[in-house]
């Protein structure tokens, strides 16, 4: 796996700290704030979201995990956890000369456990895309705060907003009348003139589109986290991953280190329909509960059974449940 250290790091983000994480609102941003934006390709919603301070996440101590608590998983169905697409990323300035913002890019990664290429060093400074991705990252908050109350209600918080996909573009006579300023974040990302994130930036898209059948899988999806500094300021680091389960959770694991330990079953029991499978994990990775009913399950790769539910690696004993009716079942933990 590649990896780099977050030397540098520490001294860059001193003014910052690590309690604020939760502390983010679209309506009173801060930029250094780690947006987390959702959306479907020809969907009707985008969702955009203040995970709170960029110090949240790079002071982190390796192999921590946190979960993204600034939105709901109700918000999240109202787009779709099916091919889903999700992005990571902000900016803020280090004030030593005009357009030199420093960005944090997620890049999905195409295989779980390999982390992806980092991203390229932006060539130029001024006139460079560190400066329009800026812009851009600063119309998608505009635009979600033009939204606060499009879906009435409790719907939207200060913190996570969802808008609808504005995909006639700013200042055309199709424009959705929720945008009196900004842009929506499909729009944002993959417009064209002046709204054109995902172009800006030049060197790859941050998004990451999780699988047509993500719900009825068994399989996370993965998108590693880069500070990709402009010329001159620094080289690429990589600072950690954020994994979006099946059931709309999405978390974050910083600087992850090694493979997940192996999972050992201690012991099976069942009472009343519910079969309880207790087995030991490690300080990382996410172990899942699977399970087949007979020789079929068997001719198939085992990562391939059916996934029950899973839990997060904390260093102990762990217990997951299956309620089935079913008389011969067959169980295994997978960790990945």
């Amino acid at each position: 796996m590649l990896n780099t250290k977050k030397v540098g790091l520490i001294a860059l983000f001193a003014t910052m700290t690590v309690s604020g994480v939760f502390a983010g609102t679209l309506t009173s941003f801060t930029t250094g704030d780690v947006l987390i934006s959702f959306r479907k390709s020809g969907g009707a919603n985008d969702m955009v979201v203040d995970a709170g301070p960029v110090s949240g996440f790079t002071n982190l101590a390796p192999n921590t995990r946190i979960t993204i608590s600034q939105y709901t998983t109700n918000q999240l169905y109202l787009i779709g956890l099916n091919s889903v697409i999700f992005s990571a990323y902000t900016w803020f300035s280090s004030g030593n000369e005009s357009g030199d913002n420093q960005l944090f890019m997620s890049r999905g990664r195409s295989s779980l456990n390999t982390q992806t290429q980092p991203w390229a060093q932006i060539p130029n400074i001024t006139a460079s895309a560190n400066y329009f991705c800026g812009n851009d990252m600063g119309s998608i908050v505009n635009g979600a705060v033009n939204c606060r109350s499009y879906f009435g209600g409790s719907t939207n918080t200060d913190s996570a907003i969802l808008e609808p996909d504005d995909s006639a573009g700013y200042n055309t006579s199709q424009q959705n009348p929720a945008y009196t300023s900004g842009l929506s974040y499909g729009w944002a990302m993959n417009g064209t003139g002046s709204a054109n994130f995902n172009g800006d930036f030049g060197a790859g898209s941050p998004e990451k589109t999780a699988p047509s059948t993500f719900v009825t899988g068994s399989t996370v999806v993965r998108s590693d986290f880069y500070f990709v500094p402009a010329q001159g300021f620094g080289s690429v680091k990589f600072m950690g991953y954020f994994e979006l389960n099946t059931n709309g959770i999405l978390s974050y694991v910083a600087f992850p280190s090694g493979v997940p330990t192996v999972p050992v079953i201690r012991s099976i029991g069942r009472t009343n329909g519910v079969t309880s499978v207790n087995f030991s994990t490690g300080t990382s990775g996410t172990y899942t509960l699977r399970g087949t009913n007979g020789v079929s399950g068997f001719r198939t790769a085992r990562t391939n059974w059916p996934a029950i539910s899973s839990v997060t690696g904390n260093g102990g004993n762990n217990t997951l449940q299956d309620t089935t009716t079913a008389t011969n079942k067959f169980y295994l933990i997978t960790a990945q």
